[in-house]
């Protein structure tokens, strides 16, 4: 016989295990102390897997939030580039403010000449200049160049700061490299105080031309050591004219013509490789006369033209036509003026209008443009225009002036003809024709068989009245102190 109480109480306990939550449901089938504990650990461990996994979740969450909306509320100036941006442009600078010491009546000046050089080196031909906004927010204090060029996105970083000692105003200036902090260049420049006013431009297109050229040399030897499988077109282009700004002469022009040609052939459309065929086939032209060397200079006029006809080289190119060509003087000194309208503080320009000019027997113009050229890059490793300069004060009788710059070409050419023949003539119109014949032997050393007739093919062609006249003065003056 059964007890009433013992049937509710087997009744209840059945519910209870077939019913309430199925975690309870499943801790009364465990009958041991073992296997409760074990099923509390496997639980603890469960619990802190599945709180990992919604840390790491929201974490990954996060990142990719970051990536797609970092410009929003980041500190980061909008100029700046991210960390993953491109390598920077090989011409590429950041102009940072100008430091002013002493007292603060310069400072205006200073101001200007830092906006000045930023817009002088942005005609520079393919080069990238960071803005002033961007670049005024490292003025005034110390900055590490390698920082700055990451921030900004450039390949180089400009420093300079200005200072007046008495009546003087001396400026100095640093071009560092942005992947090394190294200092590529530095330059001291002095001048008048009350002069500074009125030199400001003149200045800034000076030191704009000075860091160019400082630029394409360093960015030719960094390219100069890249792997084949790296090199593109415009490294080519890029170390062609790295090595004719490191000094002309007939091998040099040779090396980089022949970079340049690998550029044009690897991409038809560089522009800087074919500016480069046109000088260096022009160089060509005044060691000698070649056909194949006009025909590639008119190839490459005709190919500028096309790809970018109002660009820096495809006007260039223009003007080096005109003048090689020696048709049309008045057409090459067109093309000159539109260089220098187009680009004021490059040298080119004022190059080329000081040769045509020369040819045209506009000796006085000639030499202002000359001058203007050599001012603008005085360090200019192609000393053509001091000997042009000697030969106009040749031609305008200040032969003592022809003589002594006519004797530094020499010391920077010693084995030049084109310089002893200018300076043996002016050496023997100034009265010293024993000087002069030592000048000419030293040359025939060199050079055997050196005539008259060799002079004149050397000599610049040309159709003015006053040039003929100087040229046969020249001529002249040789054949009295021995050359046949």
């Amino acid at each position: 016989m059964r007890h009433a109480g013992s049937d509710g109480e087997q009744s209840n306990a059945v519910r209870a295990a077939t019913t309430g939550p199925w975690w309870m449901r499943a801790w009364r089938f465990l009958k041991s102390r073992f296997a409760k504990q074990l099923a509390m650990a496997t639980v603890v461990i469960g619990a802190i897997a599945a709180t990992g996994h919604l840390i790491g979740g929201m974490i990954g969450w996060w990142h990719a939030y970051e990536i797609t909306f970092s410009g929003r509320g980041h500190t980061t100036p909008a100029s700046a580039p991210s960390p993953a941006r491109a390598a920077a442009a090989p011409l590429s600078i950041a102009v940072l403010p100008f430091a002013k010491a002493g007292t603060g009546e310069s400072g205006p000046l200073v101001e200007n000449l830092t906006n000045d050089v930023a817009v002088e080196l942005s005609r520079v031909p393919g080069s990238s200049v960071i803005g002033r906004e961007a670049a005024a927010r490292y003025g005034g204090r110390e900055v590490d160049p390698r920082e700055v060029a990451k921030e900004l996105g450039v390949r180089y970083v400009l420093t300079g700061g200005v200072e007046r000692e008495g009546d003087k105003i001396r400026l100095r200036v640093r071009l560092l490299d942005g992947e090394t902090g190294a200092q590529r260049w530095a330059e001291r420049f002095d001048v008048e105080r009350a002069a500074l006013p009125g030199l400001v431009d003149e200045l800034a297109a000076r030191l704009a031309r000075a860091v160019d050229l400082q630029m394409v040399r360093s960015e030719g030897q960094t390219l100069a050591r890249l792997p084949p499988e790296r090199i593109q077109a415009d490294d080519l282009a890029m170390r062609g004219w790295a090595v004719l700004y490191g000094g002309l002469n007939q091998a040099t022009n040779r090396e980089a013509l022949e970079l340049f040609e690998r550029a044009v052939r690897s991409d038809p459309r560089s522009t800087r490789g074919w500016g480069g065929v046109a000088l260096a086939s022009l160089n060509e032209l005044r060691w000698g006369r070649s056909e194949a060397a006009l025909r590639r200079l008119n190839e490459a006029t005709e190919q500028l033209d096309r790809i970018d006809p109002d660009g820096y080289y495809a006007v260039l190119a223009r003007a080096l036509n005109a003048f090689g060509a020696g048709r049309d003087p008045e057409a090459a000194l067109a093309a000159a003026d539109r260089l220098v309208e187009l680009y004021p503080g490059n040298n080119g320009g004022y190059q080329m209008r000081g040769v045509v000019l020369v040819r045209m027997g506009r000796f006085e113009e000639a030499l202002a443009a000359t001058e203007k050229a050599m001012a603008l890059l005085p360090n200019n490793p192609d000393p053509a225009n001091q000997w042009r300069r000697s030969f106009i004060f040749y031609a305008m009788g200040r032969y003592a002036d022809a003589t002594a710059e006519a004797r530094q070409y020499v010391t920077k050419n010693p084995t030049g003809v084109v310089g002893a023949f200018t300076l043996a003539a002016a050496l023997a119109r100034d009265g010293k024709p024993d000087q002069a014949r030592q000048v000419l032997d030293e040359a025939r050393r060199h050079h055997p068989g050196l005539s008259t007739a060799k002079v004149s093919e050397l000599m610049l062609q040309g159709s003015g009245a006053r040039f003929i006249a100087a040229r046969d003065d020249m001529l002249a003056a040789l054949r009295e102190v021995g050359l046949p």
